[in-house]
């Protein structure tokens, strides 16, 4: 039987070694299951289509080492490395905890020596850590989370398409339950729902299904009635092979009341300038900045710490804060989220999602963004 290939879609192994050369680092190691997926394409995300190597991590853990030369070696489970033609130069499985570790010292042992500069996640195992300190008596270990934050900002082609395909799944599958929605039932049926149409729609998981009735906490899964004139929720996120959506769409079970109508229709507004502004060369502080003037403009409240973030393998993978450098780059996927309190006490607004291009912003989201209105 030939083997099946599963490879990493975004990584860039030339720009992942010149950040490594510009921090010094002999080598790196990492142990999240983003990043861990990332670099080799071993499925260990939780939203993974079986995710049982997530599910197993305690047991089996896994390890990816990347080496000042830019060779990669993933350190997996067995059952999951048989037959599997990984995104890793040189794969090693082990069969127990105990080998995992094992095999991990060994690797120490042969790739590094004493005095070396070792990067490392900030989640990386504490046990890892000593047996790291143990082996290679480094002379420094440095956190890399900022290095592949860095790294994983740009995205690649089919990078960038697996976020389009599940954008397009949350879409569909919100108008379906906009559609299905009837007075009395609970959001816990609802939840369930929208988890079975993100699924049928084609996702391969859920990140988020963030849904609420009323004032409801939205956050938690609360069982809470859908009741005659009131605001529902629903910001859904999907998982497509490995990377997620992020979309907001209110639903009002009546006639939707004018003052509430027009500060949504402002914050639509404020959101669609804010997507103009996606250009290379802005960086993410100007962004802030000019969020708080457009909502000036408009005369609303505003309501955020962050007004957006990127989106890639986590739904929240980089937040567009007031004092980041961090410049607009072509390739970058982020998601403009932007709010202010309605007389009612709930959270108003709207969520889309851009790609950024050399010759500016492009839509990945596509629903209409009135509120819906729902009548009975």
């Amino acid at each position: 039987m030939s083997e099946v290939s599963f490879k990493p879609v975004g990584l860039d192994r030339a720009r992942l070694l010149a950040l490594m050369q510009a921090r010094k680092l002999d080598g790196l190691f990492l142990s999240s299951p983003e990043n861990v997926f990332y670099t080799t394409g071993y499925p260990c995300l939780p939203g993974s289509g079986n995710p049982i190597i997530h599910a197993l991590r305690n047991m089996d853990p896994y390890f990816v080492y990347v080496g000042s030369d830019g060779q990669i070696v993933l350190l997996c489970w067995g059952p999951a490395g048989m037959g599997i033609d990984y995104g890793a130069d040189d794969v090693r499985m082990s069969f127990t905890a105990q080998m995992a570790l094992d095999d991990l010292a060994a690797l120490i042992d042969e790739k590094l020596k004493p005095g070396c500069m070792v990067g490392v996640e900030s989640t990386f195992p504490y046990y890892a850590v000593r047996l790291l300190e143990e082996h290679a008596k480094p002379a420094d270990i440095q956190v890399v989370d900022d290095l592949f934050y860095a790294l994983r900002l740009i995205k690649s082609p089919a990078e960038v398409e697996l976020i389009r395909q599940s954008t397009h799944i949350i879409d569909r599958t919100v108008m379906e339950l906009a559609q299905n929605l009837r007075l009395g039932m609970g959001r816990l049926e609802l939840t369930r729902e929208a988890k079975w149409r993100m699924l049928q729609n084609g996702a391969d998981g859920v990140d988020h299904v963030t849904m609420a009735f009323g004032t409801a906490n939205p956050e938690i899964a609360l069982d809470e009635p859908l009741e005659p004139d009131q605001i529902v929720t629903l910001d859904l996120g999907a998982v497509y092979q490995g990377y997620v959506s992020d979309n907001r769409r209110l639903v009002y079970t009546g006639t939707v009341p004018e003052t509430l109508k027009e500060l949504h229709k402002k914050l639509c507004w404020v959101v669609a300038e804010m997507g103009k502004a996606l250009r290379p060369g802005k960086t993410f502080a100007e962004l802030h900045a000019y969020a708080y003037e457009l909502y000036a403009q408009a005369g609303i409240d505003p309501m955020f710490l962050h007004v957006g973030h990127s989106l890639g393998l986590q739904v929240e993978e980089h937040w567009i804060m007031s004092e980041d450098p961090t410049p607009v780059q072509p390739g970058m996927v982020l998601n403009i989220e932007l709010y202010s309190p309605s007389d009612e006490g709930v959270m108003i607004g709207d969520e889309e999602t851009f790609l950024v291009t050399e010759s500016g912003p492009e839509q990945l989201s596509t629903l209409p963004v009135d509120i819906i209105e729902k009548k009975f």
